[in-house]
């Protein structure tokens, strides 16, 4: 690792780009980084690998993932054309994050090595029929993760698209060769339909989230407890040689002061104290996994709006390249950060320890390195690399979520990027009103969206893209399923919505029925009043929970568990003996409420009648 100055790195790149034509001359440097403001190379063209910058990764990210090792290539001839690509990549106009680059080069390597076990040791003699082979061949491949399963048609896209860019990077080089599919294209041959993206990501169920949440606020709440053994336990000073003896030493004094459950229970404890304030900061913000490592010590703020408090976390975003980005929370994120800022303590030590003596070796990428993990609060030490302090990365945190469920004894695969669109989700249901887990955590979602957003700049809006964008597939969900010729309605707007209905069978006024629905959408303002769905956007005229009988309620058959409950509870307020006459009068009249949507949602109510009367109800 050498120092170098920045003139010295361009000069080397505009050769190397004149050099890779004719392949002569092929050496100089490729990869830079910088730290204390010291420029240093990481890597040089001749180099077998080379290392991409850590300032182009997402902090979260091992360093092996911005490792190019050309080994992996076979054949001499196919490693010197995937170094001219690989170079033509990364120093091409548009600025490629490590991510892509190392995307690139894994389906480089997969194409690559398929021509060699073919036989073909330069890609000068790829011919139209060679790379519709391939295609072939990528098309009958299957998951590696989820064994018989075909490639997604992205994926696929991908593998395809690195034989396009080989052709166009190496066009005039004497490897070159003809458009691989000169009838088709990459896009094409992978499957894409040309319909829009679907979400794949799924929803955390809500006995799942909610079992998740409860169990990491209860050791939140126990977080002072922790802390303070854990902190008397660094303090003490066991006299015993022998580690076992050690251990038992620190044992008898943790239990003197009230911890008896032994180390390895107060060590593994504290790991659940740390998951759970992550679960807790995923689940309340929509943070990404990165975003939730770029945290940094006392890295929020709130403020006073109307006599209401205002949280906001801050952190770096490198998904958007937007840099410092700030996330609206409730309090209780801000709680879960503390406590990680005082769990993460000790490592924090440890890495400016690290950091001196970095200095002191000249050991500048390493230098880098510890300074890009300072002050972040999920440090974690590895049991590789000399037991080295590290940010805790992707698959770490996956697979700490995924040991926080199975403790849990939860069926569920946990990964860190169920959270975001899990929490769109709940935002949608806090603002349509029938949230019922975690409103507390929601009620600042209640202002009006514009408001929020515009109270800080800084904010993330991909994330408020994604809530309308949820927002906008329940509405549709929901208007969809009111336009169902079988779907039972009740309420003011049912008669509507059923004219609707036969209206859009006589009437071609839309290209399909998805349209129709989207169009009837847009037109509709929805919330929940807990037993039916409301349509009145100005709050004049409202019933005051006779929605049944209101021209902007609508009941469908999900409110159905609600209204039988709310009739089994009007038939037990019945058999009370000493209800007086205007109390047996309101039951009465909301029996009969009951009865009617009941009726409506295709309910039998003598049958509901026998049901009750065979449980001893009535």
């Amino acid at each position: 690792m050498s120092k170098v100055a920045g003139a010295e790195v361009l000069a080397d790149r505009e050769r190397l780009l004149k050099a890779l034509p004719s392949s002569e001359g092929l050496y100089g440097i490729v990869t830079t980084d910088r730290a204390d403001g010291v420029l240093y190379v990481l890597s040089r063209y001749e180099d077998p690998e080379w290392w991409l910058p850590k300032s182009k990764s997402t902090s979260n990210q091992p360093d092996c993932s911005r490792k190019l090792d050309f080994a992996r290539i076979t054949g001499d001839q196919l490693r010197s054309e995937a170094k001219i690509i690989l170079a033509r990549l990364m120093w091409g106009e548009v600025s490629l994050s490590n991510g892509t680059i190392k995307l690139a080069f894994q389906n480089l390597v997969s194409w690559l090595n398929w021509l060699r076990e073919h036989g073909i040791g330069s890609q000068e003699h790829v011919t139209p029929l060679v790379a519709a082979c391939y295609a072939h061949h990528v098309q009958r491949l299957t998951s590696r993760h989820k064994p018989g399963k075909p490639l997604s048609s992205n994926t696929k896209g991908n593998r395809l698209s690195i034989v396009e860019r080989s052709w166009q990077l190496l066009l005039d080089t004497s490897h070159r060769f003809d458009h691989p599919w000169p009838e088709s294209s990459a896009h094409a041959l992978s499957g894409h339909n040309g319909q829009p993206r679907q979400a794949k990501t799924a929803i955390i169920p809500d006995k799942v989230l909610r079992t998740l949440f409860q169990h990491a606020e209860s050791l939140l709440r126990r977080a002072d407890e922790l802390l303070h053994h854990r902190d008397a336990l660094d303090a003490f000073q066991p006299r015993s040689k022998n580690r076992t003896d050690r251990n038992k030493e620190k044992a008898r004094y943790l239990k003197t002061h009230g911890w008896d459950q032994g180390l390895l229970a107060l060590k593994t404890t504290l790991r659940d104290l740390r998951d759970g304030c992550f679960i807790i900061i995923l689940a309340t913000t929509g943070i990404r996994a990165h975003e939730l490592g770029n945290i940094r010590r006392d890295d929020w703020y709130s403020e006073d709006r109307e006599g209401e408090r205002i949280y906001f976390l801050g952190s770096r975003s490198d998904k958007t390249h937007e840099g410092k980005t700030s996330w609206l929370c409730p309090e209780i994120a801000v709680q879960a950060v503390k406590v990680l800022e005082r769990l993460s303590l000790p490592l924090q030590c440890e890495l400016e320890q690290a950091m001196e003596v970095a200095k002191v070796a000249g050991d500048y990428e390493e230098i880098a390195r510890l300074r890009s993990i300072s002050g972040t609060v999920g440090l974690t030490k590895g049991w590789s690399h000399s037991n080295r302090i590290n940010l805790l990365g992707y698959l770490g945190l996956n697979k700490c979520l995924k040991d926080f469920a199975k403790k849990l004894r939860l069926d569920w695969n946990l990964a860190s990027h169920q959270f975001r669109r899990t929490f769109a989700n709940y935002v949608v249901h806090h603002k349509l009103g029938d949230l019922r887990y975690l409103r507390d955590h929601f009620k600042h979602w209640s202002l009006d969206m514009t408001t929020l957003y515009a109270m800080n700049e800084t904010q993330d809006l991909e994330l408020y893209d994604e809530i309308y964008a949820a927002f906008d597939g329940k509405r549709h969900a929901i208007v969809g399923h009111w336009l169902e010729p079988d779907t039972p309605l009740s309420g003011g707007m049912a008669g509507h919505i059923r004219q609707m209905r036969s209206r859009s069978e006589k009437v071609r006024t839309y290209k399909d029925r998805k349209e129709m629905i989207e169009a009837i959408s847009e037109l509709v303002y929805l919330r929940s009043t807990g037993i039916a769905w409301c349509t009145n956007d100005t709050g004049v005229d409202c019933a005051g929970g006779q929605c049944e009988g209101c021209e902007h309620g609508c009941i469908d058959d999900t409110h159905k568990p609600f209204w039988e409950g709310l009739y089994l509870q009007q038939i037990e307020l019945r058999q009370i003996d000493d209800l007086d006459d205007s109390s047996s009068k309101t039951v009465e009249r909301t029996m009969e409420r009951c009865e009617k949507v009941l009726t409506d949602l295709g309910v039998d109510i003598n049958r509901l009648k026998e049901q009750l009367t065979d449980v001893d109800v009535i």
